[in-house]
């Protein structure tokens, strides 16, 4: 379903009140890891209708991107990451142009650039009760297709942009040996819209296709298995419900502590 305006305000707030609950929890110090940098893949498929349209269709993106995380004390951790991500759409049609396109299996590329805050608002031992909430935005690069099998030369040119936003709860265990396994569920908001514009000799239109705020939830299995003091594996995995179909997110990644 589509998220109004004051859904976005309440995911903001959210989000917001996670930090502050956060910087100002009395739980207990982890072991301090300043920074942390390393190469993580991101994988996300949603169920979505676009504007105008009935039908459920599938939007699928990989991500591969550099991170680096700071510890910013008292349990909080910032994450900011950049990298390329590729995207694709499942048999998406441009009708209204002079000749009718469909996306099929085409790629579109982007630049991805990312911010995620982790909190342990409750120590418990063992036991952590914690947040996390993340915002992902993809800048789109251009990619052009020559159109075929006309008597006049033609060309389609098309590029994507999108972004998401997520925050909820975790809770997690410290298992010996270094394995912290977690549960994550979280609110998620996604934004996309695809634009194509063709050129047929004296002919030239342009067309968008969007969504412009999809509201769902999810829920993730993850987990941080430390090799060393300096290397450390990062994995997740979750599921996002939609009336058309779920969709799924997954994670993995490997981190250096400097």
């Amino acid at each position: 379903m589509k998220m109004r305006r004051g859904g976005l305000r309440r995911l903001a707030a959210l989000g917001v009140g996670l930090f502050l609950a956060a910087a100002w929890s009395p739980a207990a110090e982890p072991t301090p890891l300043p920074l942390t940098a390393g190469v993580m893949f991101d994988h996300m498929s949603r169920t979505v209708v676009w504007e105008g349209e009935t039908e459920a269709s599938r939007v699928g993106v990989n991500c591969v991107s550099l991170r680096a995380g700071f510890d910013l004390g008292r349990g909080v951790t910032l994450g900011l990451s950049a990298g390329l991500a590729l995207s694709d759409f499942d048999a998406l049609a441009f009708l209204d142009l002079p000749i009718s396109l469909e996306l099929g299996s085409s790629v579109l590329k982007g630049v991805a650039l990312g911010a995620e805050i982790e909190a342990v608002l409750l120590d418990l031992g063992d036991f952590e009760i914690g947040a996390a909430g993340r915002f992902v935005s993809s800048f789109g690069l251009a990619r052009t297709w020559t159109l075929e099998d006309f008597a006049v030369p033609g060309r389609a040119k098309g590029r994507t942009n999108w972004m998401e936003a997520s925050a909820g709860p975790r809770l997690a265990y410290h298992l010996s040996g270094g394995f912290v396994p977690y549960l994550e569920v979280a609110a998620r908001w996604f934004r996309v819209d695809v634009r194509m514009k063709e050129t047929l000799e004296d002919l030239q239109d342009a067309e968008k296709k969007r969504i412009n705020g999809d509201f769902s939830f999810s829920a993730s299995l993850g987990g941080d298995i430390r090799l060393s003091d300096r290397f450390t594996v990062r994995a997740k995995a979750g599921i996002v419900p939609h009336a058309g179909g779920a969709g799924v997110s997954a994670s993995l990644g490997l981190l250096f502590a400097f």
